[in-house]
């Protein structure tokens, strides 16, 4: 063994006696149950998606009260469900259904909820609750999807993230900065990403030396034009990580070339964490289809064929505390037929579309990541939709739908702005409504400046 798997593989025994002796989470274990398990042909797998499906239908028709009076007025009875084309029936939520009705799909049985938040990529912020078991089972997916770039516990990472709010308490932002000393990750906040701080976090990567990065795509690929553009070169790690966005094949090109490393797509969300990510051979992004459900629709609700563009709903298997159940999340995706050369029987998914979040500018040369708002909103539970649009360069107009906005909601996200863009205004607006385009999407970050940056 060398000298660096050594190391990693001393860490890794550090993070997992915290997880298994300190928490008493079988996190590990299912990691290495889903290591197993990605090896199966697609027809087991399958089997036990369905089986799951089963299992999940009967327990929250049994002990969640909105589930179980909304299926019986609509005449529907899991038992009925013996074939996976039976749960097409089934009826698609949206986000508001799960805003309106959240406390009543909690299941009876649960004792203990995790309450998360999105940060509403699609423009409608969701708090939402998890049990603990869906947790370790998410973390465990995401170990196994890092892992085939190499970004697995025990590597060293370094992350241009969304950083917590300033505001956030400071026990909180202890526990972010101690996780991430334990799973060996420097966290760069992606919205401080401007001209005048490249240098100091090229410096950074230089001086941590990681084994992959991980990044919000459009803030890697910034980043990566703005190091190219000062003729400074970054140090090579062994792969990178892209997610939070759609991955455009320019961007690819750009970061692969600027960073000397291999990028690795991933698909995921706050409500189920890492639902599909590329593995070496790069032909798709393997479904986590062992926890998950994934369904492509088309506007009517009937099941597209591979390659063919429509609507991801998304049933979580393994959530029994709060359960999801034909999710639409308000993303595009095609699925892929056929399998990976890589052997594993997991699915894939061909392409995600319609993720990408505009780049704000500002007067002093910065760029702002359009995950920036949907990153602090999901803090605000007054907010219930919201739009960014920006038609000047010294100004940005934040449209919220929020009834029971306060003086104090503004006052704290006007801080949070003027902390990393105090060059631009923020004017709110409250609206009655947000209009939808003409697909019926919610276009939430919208850059109208003549000088948008284009793809090389």
């Amino acid at each position: 063994m060398t000298a660096a798997r050594l190391d990693v593989s001393l860490w890794r025994a550090g993070i997992r006696a915290y997880e298994q002796g300190f928490k008493r989470r079988p996190v590990f274990r299912y990691w290495r149950e889903l290591e197993a398990s990605q090896w199966w042909s697609r027809e087991r797998l399958e089997a036990l998606q369905f089986e799951r499906l089963q299992a999940l239908l009967r327990h929250t028709q049994s002990t969640s009260p909105w589930y179980r009076d909304a299926w019986a007025s609509q005449g529907l009875d899991p038992a009925s469900v013996q074939a996976p084309i039976d749960f097409h029936r089934w009826p698609v939520l949206d986000r508001e259904t799960i805003r309106r009705h959240r406390i009543a799909m909690r299941s009876t049985s649960a004792t203990t909820l995790i309450t998360k938040a999105t940060g509403g990529s699609s423009g409608v912020p969701l708090q939402f609750d998890l049990d603990p078991d869906s947790n370790e089972r998410r973390m465990a997916a995401w170990h196994r999807g890092y892992g085939w770039a190499g970004a697995a516990p025990g590597t060293r990472q370094w992350y241009l993230w969304g950083a917590p709010p300033r505001a956030a308490g400071a026990q909180r932002r202890r526990k972010l900065q101690l996780y991430d000393a334990l799973y060996r990750r420097t966290t760069e906040s992606s919205f401080d990403l401007t001209e005048a701080e490249v240098p100091r976090l090229h410096q950074s990567l230089a001086r941590n030396r990681p084994d992959a990065i991980v990044g919000y795509t459009g803030a890697l690929y910034t980043f990566a034009r703005l190091l190219e553009a000062r003729g400074l070169v970054p140090y090579a790690p062994g792969a990178i990580v892209v997610g939070a966005e759609k991955l455009h094949s320019f961007q690819r090109t750009v970061i692969e070339r600027v960073f000397r490393a291999p990028v690795f797509e991933t698909y995921g969300s706050r409500e189920f964490m890492l639902m599909a990510a590329e593995c070496s051979a790069h032909q798709g992004l393997h479904l986590t289809t062992e926890n998950l459900l994934l369904e492509v629709l088309d506007d009517a609700g009937r099941p597209v064929a591979p390659g063919i563009e429509g609507n991801v709903v998304v049933t979580d298997l393994t959530n029994r505390g709060m359960p999801f159940i034909r999710y639409a999340n308000g993303d595009r995706a095609v699925l892929q037929e056929g399998s990976c050369a890589c052997g594993r029987g997991l699915p894939l998914l061909a392409a995600i579309v319609g993720r990408q979040l505009d780049v704000l500018q500002t007067p002093d040369g910065g760029r702002l990541p359009g995950e920036f708002f949907p990153h602090l909103l999901k803090e605000l539970p007054a907010v219930q939709r919201f739009q960014v649009v920006q038609e000047r360069l010294t100004h940005v107009q934040l449209r919220l739908v929020a009834p029971e906005w306060s003086s104090a909601d503004d006052a704290w996200i006007r801080r949070e702005l003027t902390a990393v863009a105090p060059s631009l205004v923020l004017e709110i607006e409250l609206v009655a409504d947000i209009p939808l385009t003409a697909a019926g999407k919610l276009q939430v970050v919208i850059n109208r400046l003549a000088s948008r940056p284009e793809a090389p």
